[in-house]
């Protein structure tokens, strides 16, 4: 599972299709990690454009890492 997506997630892309076969990617859906947002300055990954534009990235470049991974997108 790739949850939650931020940045940086899409380097799991190399790594990821050689270990499993079957991964879900989520967002962050806990309103107590805020602080951890704001403290690290990554209040722009809590957007729905941010997540929507990772999750592109990470089904393309899944799928271009080919192996037959299912992957399923949970929001």
């Amino acid at each position: 599972m790739i949850a939650p997506i931020l940045p940086g997630a899409e380097k799991l892309v190399n790594l990821v299709p050689k270990v499993v076969d079957y991964i879900l990617i989520d967002k962050m859906n806990y309103s107590y990690a805020d602080k951890v947002y704001k403290e690290n300055k990554l209040e722009y990954a809590k957007k729905e454009e941010f997540f929507t534009r990772m999750k592109d990235t990470l089904v393309l470049g899944l799928k271009k890492a080919g192996m037959g991974l299912k992957i399923e997108i949970l929001f």
